[in-house]
């Protein structure tokens, strides 16, 4: 018996479960923001933390942060589709990147081609922007808190680069709450749209039939 499935004490998680795995961004997005919270508030209990103790901390807000809106891509392709609206296309390249800016950017688009009287959620993608922005200075390629050196072998972050822990995760925890909810949302408008589609479709196909 392999070493992970060793005990059978009934504490066993699944993964791959669901017939789209494109639209399962936001689930691992969720864990990965909910570890981060976990550890986070684990370290600001305590009277001194280790530097490195914290690193994991901005790892696991950064992808989380960078799923949520890669989420959002592959959801928002699906409800474009549905409604018959403008898609955003982004190159595999571009996709299978870890560039926050870029994404938080498509976001914005998308949030004005989908939603574009949604005043809060317009709101939230300006917020997000700069969040991403923000986040690049201190971890552009999602190194600088994983591995001390990058590809080409220098350093990954500048010399005594700070973070403050509490206001890190204060600004990080809020954040993920909004795109959680974005998250939820994007689901429900696309099972509305999607209803909305197949129902236009069998009345056109009834209509063939009858003519």
């Amino acid at each position: 018996m392999t070493f992970y499935n060793s005990i059978s004490d009934g504490n066993n998680f699944v993964i791959s479960f669901s017939s789209d795995s494109k639209r399962d961004f936001g689930v691992f997005a969720k864990g990965y923001a909910q570890a981060a919270s976990t550890l986070a508030e684990f370290l600001l209990e305590k009277p001194r933390f280790s530097d490195y103790e914290a690193y994991p901390v901005v790892f696991l807000y950064r992808h989380a942060f960078e799923l949520y809106l890669k989420a959002f891509y592959y959801k928002a392709g699906l409800l474009s589709y549905f409604k018959n609206v403008e898609e955003i296309e982004l190159e595999k390249k571009q996709r299978n990147n870890h560039a926050l800016v870029l994404f938080a950017e498509v976001f914005k688009k998308l949030c004005r081609i989908l939603f574009p009287s949604d005043q809060e959620l317009l709101k939230l993608s300006d917020k997000v922007h700069k969040f991403a922005f923000e986040f690049e200075q201190i971890d552009k390629d999602s190194y600088s808190y994983r591995y001390p050196i990058n590809r080409q072998g220098t350093a990954s972050t500048r010399q005594n680069q700070t973070v403050n822990l509490l206001a890190f995760y204060q600004s990080m925890q809020e954040l993920m709450t909004e795109l959680e909810v974005v998250d939820f949302g994007f689901d429900i408008e696309t099972d509305q749209a999607q209803d909305i589609f197949e129902v236009i479709q069998k009345t056109q196909e009834l209509l063939k039939v009858e003519n």
